[in-house]
């Protein structure tokens, strides 16, 4: 088949079917014209452009046409005990997908996912029809992604769910991330900050101007935090301005801007226009690019305090990172506030945690080769109560990067990471691996939650 915009040429058995020609020609205002071929040819060529891109789609056909009423009614109650149980399992995430014969439900609660629930795959498009039509998306279109959300009402509080829905080979794949409103109101004490981490952090946040990062990797918790310091910095008297992508918690007395790439709001132009509205206060969700990274940090030596998040694995990353994009190192030294890196460890369960000896070897795995005779740690058994895990909630374990003069001279001559580190320990910077070893000390978390967040050199 040949094909142009004034002509298209098919391949045919039988070129005497003049009235399909026309046809053709009238609805794809094209001049048609036909080529002879034998049958095993248009056969070949039938099965080799169509037969593998329809097999996943005609299941997806399949499904659209069998969601009825009835099955629809039968969604509902799986879906409101997906969500209710989510809910009370303190989950973050509901994952719903299909395989060839099952439906599975999970749960993402302390950052590790979970399987509740395996059902047959009959109900599977009637499950995600139902998410849709409370999220107010489309249930006729199956073959591309859609994203949308859901609030609702639990207890005293509102939760909003953002849905995202994904095509897949044997159904559509349901994601939906729970966001209690509640965590967006949450001050300084209540995230974790330990008294002198907080004084740092008070202090960086309480400056008139300047950039101050918070690093960690997806689901890190750098989203409460940064709410968490505009809660302490907003007031009346200030115009406090945020860009996201998405939205993900309402905050009043704060303006917030959600990024729509595909209408051309991103993160650089949303933040230019943010800067023409008189601001004191500005959260950037995120710096990607470096059009993003030098209007932040523009804006930071202009007299605005910047907040903003960067995916990288410690604190002093954070500073190369910004140079390796293109922002100059003259223009971070003297934007740049400081730098917060982030994980979250999972607490051992206190309704069936246990105390035990580590041997020399995990000692030494955790970098504590002489520990004093009887020193104990603390792991979790597994109980009704943790779901078998032995864990039960998380605790943010963070390092803190403040920029002093001397930090400022090494960035902007462009130093390297190992020599940013010699003159940060120097000055009392104290590692993730430290952090997390208080908390193991205290019998709040496992070694083995150490050595899953932390490396022996972070």
């Amino acid at each position: 088949m040949f094909v142009s915009p004034q002509e298209l040429s098919v391949a045919t058995t039988d070129p005497t079917q003049l009235e399909l020609a026309d046809w053709l020609a009238r609805q794809l205002k094209r001049a048609v014209t036909f080529v002879v071929a034998t049958p095993p040819e248009v056969d070949r060529a039938i099965r080799r452009l169509y037969d593998a891109r329809s097999a996943g789609a005609s299941r997806l056909d399949a499904e659209a046409e069998t969601v009825s009423h009835e099955a629809l009614l039968a969604a509902t109650p799986i879906v409101n005990n997906a969500i209710a149980g989510a809910l009370e399992q303190r989950a973050s995430d509901i994952h719903i997908e299909a395989s060839e014969h099952d439906t599975t439900i999970r749960y993402r609660v302390d950052g590790a996912l979970r399987t509740v629930e395996v059902r047959p795959i009959d109900l599977h498009a009637a499950v995600v029809s139902r998410i849709k039509v409370l999220a107010n998306l489309d249930i006729a279109t199956r073959h591309v992604p859609q994203d949308g959300r859901i609030k609702l009402r639990h207890g005293h509080a509102d939760v909003d769910l953002r849905v995202s829905i994904l095509p897949t080979y044997w159904g559509e794949k349901v994601v939906c991330r729970l966001l209690d409103n509640r965590r967006a109101a949450l001050p300084l004490d209540e995230v974790g900050f330990s008294t002198d981490e907080r004084a740092i952090f008070e202090r960086m946040i309480q400056s008139p101007h300047g950039l101050l990062l918070v690093t960690g990797p997806t689901g890190s918790g750098k989203s409460t935090t940064l709410y968490a310091a505009l809660n302490a910095v907003r007031s009346p008297e200030l115009n406090v301005v945020t860009v996201e992508d998405p939205v993900e918690y309402q905050l009043p007395g704060i303006n917030q801007v959600q990024v729509n790439a595909k209408r051309g709001l991103t993160f650089a132009g949303a933040l230019r226009s943010i800067l023409r509205q008189d601001p004191d206060v500005i959260l950037v969700g995120e710096i990607r690019d470096h059009e993003t990274g030098v209007t932040a940090a523009e804006a930071a030596l202009t007299g605005h305090l910047v907040l903003s998040s960067l995916h990288t694995n410690d604190a002093l990353s954070a500073v190369t990172r910004l140079t390796e994009m293109g922002i100059e190192p003259h223009l971070v030294a003297p934007s740049l506030l400081g730098v917060v890196a982030q994980r979250l460890v999972r607490r051992v369960c206190p309704g069936c945690l246990e105390r035990h000896t580590p041997d020399a070897a995990e000692a030494t795995t955790l970098g504590l080769p002489e520990l004093p005779r009887g020193f104990e740690l603390v792991r979790g058994r597994g109980c009704t109560a943790c779901h078998r895990t032995g864990y039960r909630g998380r605790i943010a374990v963070r390092e803190l990067l403040e920029i002093d003069d001397t930090m400022r001279v090494l960035i902007a001559r462009g130093a390297g990471i190992d020599e940013l580190r010699t003159h940060a320990v120097a000055t009392g910077f104290r590692s993730m691996r430290l952090a997390a070893l208080r908390l193991l000390v205290t019998h709040q978390t496992s070694a083995r939650e150490v050595l899953r967040v932390t490396r022996s050199g972070s």
